[in-house]
């Protein structure tokens, strides 16, 4: 053989070796978590409302083909430390009941009040914070109004609400901020009961998870398109897994070694090089 045929033989390998790895890698991305005999089980809730990327579908159903980016780190998590993962999709207050009662082990995605201490618990530092180098992820709530709204927001102050309700949904953190901040606010279950409440005029505004929000509006664009996005951000907070005290307490080793794999996942070449791969669409 030539050195031309040899140096092509060689790249054909090459490309070859490469499309094969792709390819067990879309198998692997398209599969349930691993199983491991004789291994722990970590039961984990996640709410029934699509928060893009980092959870997909309604309702209670998981697909596995296109998780989200959540479940995807926490297969990561389950594969490095050989434990096995048992996901259930619950409505948000349930979720942390059946943490606080030890009904499900761990919930995501919680962001940190100290009243949520008394539910279940999250990765600490050594002085005591919450320790955010071993959250999930990061995201903002926003503020929208419809079009031609009075509603003023500066980062500090709400103007413009004469008194009318801002909504929010029951069991979110942001309700009680937006208390702090003066507002009278009306809950409801989900980000596709209460956008229509806005478009409506029952709310002078709704404050949702940008993610959320974003959901509901791209699934009908038309509908919302008179529907704006205030900045800056109303918060931006860490969103962590908790885990239920009886789990903690049962095994702490175990607990710490979950939410270091969490941290250690979100810094992987894979799950960036994942991350990038929900990003484009693919």
């Amino acid at each position: 053989m030539t050195d031309l045929g040899r140096r092509t033989a060689a790249g054909v390998g090459s490309v070859l070796f490469m499309l094969a790895a792709l390819g067990a890698f879309n198998r692997a991305l398209a599969q349930a978590p691993a199983t491991f005999d004789g291994r722990p089980t970590l039961r984990i809730a996640y709410e029934t409302v699509p928060n893009p990327p980092r959870h997909y579908g309604e309702g209670t159903a998981i697909d596995w083909s296109r998780p989200g980016l959540t479940l995807e780190l926490l297969k990561q998590v389950g594969q490095r430390l050989e434990v096995n993962l048992s996901f259930k999709r619950v409505p948000w207050k349930r979720g942390l009941l059946m943490v606080e009662t030890g009904e499900t082990d761990g919930l995501f995605h919680a962001s940190y009040k100290a009243e949520r201490e008394a539910i279940g618990a999250y990765p600490k530092t050594e002085d005591g914070r919450p320790d955010e180098s071993r959250a999930v992820f990061f995201q903002s709530y926003m503020l929208f109004v419809p079009a031609g709204s009075s509603i003023t927001w500066d980062g500090t102050t709400l103007g413009g609400l004469d008194g009318r309700p801002i909504g929010a949904t029951a069991g979110y953190a942001v309700v009680d901020l937006l208390e702090r901040l003066g507002a009278r606010v009306e809950v409801g279950r989900t980000p596709s009961l209460n956008f229509p409440k806005l478009l409506e005029g029952r709310l002078a505004a709704y404050a949702e998870i940008e993610n959320l929000a974003g959901a509901v509006i791209r699934s009908d664009p038309v509908r919302y398109a008179s529907v704006s996005k205030l900045e800056p951000p109303l918060r931006t907070s860490a969103y962590y897994l908790m885990l239920s005290h009886r789990f903690v307490q049962r095994d702490r080793v175990l607990a710490e070694a979950v939410w270091d794999a969490i941290a250690e996942v979100r810094k992987s070449d894979e799950f960036r090089a994942l991350s990038d791969r929900y990003a484009d669409g693919s």
